[in-house]
């Protein structure tokens, strides 16, 4: 009986966790609005990548047909802010990159990628004048276009994890000053600030707040998966 007890309270605790976990991400979201910073945690890696694969012209004219590399970016940030689909930011980002590929800006691209300069000055001038590309600058193009695929691939992955990491953090971060503020005023009649903060049950407040955000997604199926074991010990006993 005291096991299925101490089983039982084990399992609330596992849920009140989670719920303040679930609690401190919907407060996350909730500041987003009035914090748009954090939306853009993450693009810094894709505006690095996207900005030396959009090389501007001589005189720092965008190619003909072609968005500037500033607006690119802008598009490139609306589309990470209001958080659409990975794969389809990662080919639009690639639509835009080969749309601003011109003779005047090929050899800083080349570089950029890594091909051959002459021949991918080539493919751009050939495609420019809608004169059919040589074997060799369809090879050379190929390879640019594989290449840049796999490098938004890579920026675009890293800046998710960053993206992701930082806002774990910070709701972390929320968490514990939930679960603080909490255990304070449950404690606030018996103790002044400077006494809770040197309390065990201050340390147990910050225990639950860190524990909280690791927990939100999983907490549900820890508790049935204990409420299980539970039911099937006590089967054992019978």
């Amino acid at each position: 009986m005291n096991f299925e007890l101490s089983m039982t309270q084990f399992t609330q605790i596992i849920t009140a966790i989670g719920g303040l976990g679930t609690a401190a991400f919907g407060l996350l979201e909730a500041i987003k609005p009035v914090c748009p910073l954090i939306n853009r945690i993450g693009f810094g890696g894709i505006r690095k990548t996207v900005s030396s694969l959009t090389p501007p012209e001589a005189g720092a004219k965008a190619p003909i047909n072609a968005l500037p590399s500033a607006k690119v970016l802008e598009s490139l940030e609306a589309n990470w802010v209001n958080g659409t689909d990975l794969a389809s930011q990662k080919a639009i980002a690639k639509s835009l990159i080969k749309l601003h590929l011109s003779a005047g800006n090929a050899p800083a691209l080349a570089a950029a990628a890594n091909v051959d300069p002459t021949l991918l000055t080539a493919s751009a001038t050939s495609t420019t004048s809608g004169t059919a590309l040589t074997q060799q600058q369809s090879d050379a193009y190929s390879r640019f276009d594989l290449i840049v695929t796999a490098m938004l691939d890579e920026c675009y992955q890293r800046s998710d994890q960053v993206y992701r990491n930082w806002t774990r953090g910070l709701a972390a971060a929320i968490a514990v000053i939930l679960a603080a503020v909490g255990g304070y005023t449950i404690e606030s009649g018996n103790m002044a600030l400077t006494s809770y903060l040197t309390s065990a049950d201050f340390g147990r407040a910050l225990l639950a707040g860190l524990l909280a955000t690791p927990l939100a997604p999983i907490a549900k199926d820890i508790s049935t998966a204990l409420a299980t074991a539970v039911n099937t010990m006590q089967l054992f006993k019978k």
